[in-house]
């Protein structure tokens, strides 16, 4: 491991520390918070600064969401730990001033209750995200609190304007938006274990559910990337048992994608005075019998035309037959195609093998736009320009960053139609949820700057919320 790589763990570990840390000591400081600040009983001498003191430990123990708010500001794009930073911020500010106005500090309350709510959400969350807070959330959250305030400062005191602002921020807070996205995520992830799908980088998830049309690589798509023997074809009926054992055994001593297959047809044998012969062949002795396996015409048959390779077989100086070696075409791979369809994308079929064998391909699982002669340059090259004329391509082969994005155990086209259709249940499971979020902050938000919110309800509020947001979006 790198150095950096050891300081980015270690800053990942402190941080989650951090969240764990600051959810237990939430939970009690919460209660206590609350009793002090309204059992007249439980109170002692000094407790407005003890509650002060509270408030900004949970405050300074929410590290790792200021940390987040720092790097969304960074990026010129506030958005949901943006507004839960600010909410503490200010709701620590006021507990702060009804401290030195000998008021009582309740809004401590807040404060702790909705650190300790957004370090658990984001725990759970960790640096998870399929969706991001519209940009106009923000704004219109923080313009309401300053509204609130105003008004509130005007018909009562400064500093009930400040309390109420900082209700606004707390109980319209962002924790449910946070929590939308990894609430589908887990349901998405939990479905696809069994497909060996395991969406390591949710960022991408929006980008391939978006996709309309899909463009194949044809090498370990619709193919397993290996070849195989497509045809036997002994001179003799009786040959095909001596074919196969013969060829498939002096093809073991050989390298390359052709003699891998044309081995697949025998276990090994005993394999003598081998010899290559270039590019035509192969020549050796298989349990004391010379056998040869090659091009047709070295063996002194006349050459085939088709699609794929040919090769004969002689033995004992006699030809037994030929051998065909083409694609190993996926059992699955036309309902995989066929279930990309049905996701509403269009699928193509490209690859560096030639266009005659890439077409052949194509035909075999129903896809109609196939062309061959094109590298992976070639391929990026089209997806750069389907991109420019507004098409939102999914391109899928080992040179594309799907494999990782989505942690796909291989490119099997049939795995890869799942992979997409998850991708788009959780987006739109996290809209959902997202939808769901900012429905309840604009009604608890709305109750708040009407001043009917204390500050343990404006914390059970955004409790509220994230609980909707998680049955919603993981439902």
């Amino acid at each position: 491991m790198t150095a950096h790589a050891a300081a980015a763990s270690f800053s990942a570990q402190a941080s989650r520390r951090c969240l764990v840390l600051t959810f237990a000591v939430g939970l009690v400081l919460t209660a206590g918070t609350v009793g002090v600040s309204t059992v007249p009983d439980l109170r002692f001498q000094g407790w407005p600064w003890t509650l002060v003191g509270v408030a900004a430990l949970a405050f300074v123990l929410a590290a790792p969401v200021h940390q987040r708010s720092l790097a969304e500001l960074a990026r010129r794009r506030p958005g949901a730990a943006t507004l839960g930073s600010l909410g503490l911020v200010v709701a620590l500010v006021v507990t702060l001033y009804e401290a030195l106005a000998e008021e009582r500090p309740t809004t401590a309350i807040a404060v702790v209750a909705s650190a300790a709510l957004l370090s658990l959400v984001s725990l759970w969350r960790g640096d998870e995200s399929i969706v991001d807070a519209p940009a106009w959330f923000v704004l219109s959250v923080v313009t309401a609190a300053t509204v609130a305030a105003a008004v509130w400062a005007v018909v009562e005191t400064p500093g009930r304007g400040l309390q109420v602002a900082a209700l606004v921020l707390v109980s319209a807070g962002p924790a449910g938006l946070l929590a939308a996205g990894p609430a589908a995520l887990r349901v998405a992830r939990r479905r696809m274990a069994p497909h060996d799908v395991t969406f390591p980088h949710p960022a991408a998830l929006p980008q391939v559910a978006a996709a309309d049309v899909a463009l194949l690589d044809k090498d370990g798509t619709v193919t397993t990337g290996a070849l195989r023997v497509t045809s036997i074809d002994p001179v003799e009926p009786d040959h095909e048992r001596n074919l196969r054992w013969f060829a498939g055994a002096l093809e073991h001593e050989q390298e390359g994608r052709v003699a891998r297959a044309v081995s697949r047809l025998s276990g090994r044998g005993r394999v003598t005075e081998l010899q290559r012969h270039g590019d035509v062949g192969v020549s050796g002795r298989v349990d004391r019998h010379p056998v040869r396996v090659g091009d047709l015409p070295w063996l002194g048959l006349p050459a085939q035309g088709g699609v794929w390779t040919t090769v004969g077989v002689e033995v004992d100086a006699r030809v037994l037959g030929t051998l065909t070696v083409g694609d190993d075409v996926r059992a699955d791979a036309t309902e995989g195609v066929q279930a990309l369809r049905d996701l509403g994308l269009e699928v193509a079929l490209r690859s560096p093998d030639t266009d005659a064998r890439t077409r052949e391909v194509a035909a075999q699982v129903g896809i109609e736009d196939a062309a061959g002669d094109l590298d992976a340059d070639g391929q990026r090259a089209t997806v750069a320009a389907w991109t420019d004329a507004g098409r939102r391509v999914l391109h899928v082969s080992t040179g594309s960053t799907l494999t990782s994005d989505l942690g796909l155990a291989d490119l099997d086209v049939g795995r890869v139609s799942r992979a997409v259709g998850a991708a788009r249940g959780a987006v739109g499971s996290a809209r959902r949820g997202q939808s769901v979020a900012l429905a309840w902050s604009v009604l608890a938000g709305a109750v708040a700057a009407a001043g009917l919110l204390g500050p343990g309800l404006a914390g059970i509020a955004a409790g509220v919320g994230v609980a909707a947001t998680v049955v919603v979006a993981g439902g």
